[in-house]
């Protein structure tokens, strides 16, 4: 399962299809604290988080923060997604993700990544 985590509606449905197209199961959440609560009440954990970083109520860095700080969820691996200059301004730092994308998404390298991680 991947689990997708995007503010913008419309590329959250695209990628959640693309995903689902491609064969994973995928879930949603609008941003960090929805995706916080899914992952508290999910039994089945995600193979692989694709995290906005620029999102209301709960950033994607402040959920990288909380998500490596709680042992149940700290391992999964995290691909963040976001605009290169949202990015600079809101503390975001590569190295604490496993791969980063920017906006507009090269789809078949991001597809290539998240398949290199669900084997």
């Amino acid at each position: 399962m991947i689990l997708v985590v995007e503010d913008d509606f419309v590329l959250r449905s695209a990628i959640a299809e693309l995903l689902t197209v491609d064969g994973y199961d995928v879930e949603s959440a609008a941003d960090g604290l929805e995706a916080l609560i899914r992952l508290d009440s999910c039994p089945r954990k995600p193979s692989v988080i694709l995290l906005d970083i620029t999102m209301p109520r709960m950033d994607g860095v402040r959920f990288r923060d909380l998500q490596r700080s709680l042992p149940g969820i700290a391992s999964i691996p995290v691909i963040a997604v976001t605009g290169a200059a949202k990015a600079q301004r809101s503390g975001f730092d590569h190295r604490d993700f496993h791969d980063t994308f920017f906006k507009p998404l090269d789809v078949g390298s991001l597809l290539l990544t998240i398949r290199t991680l669900t084997r």
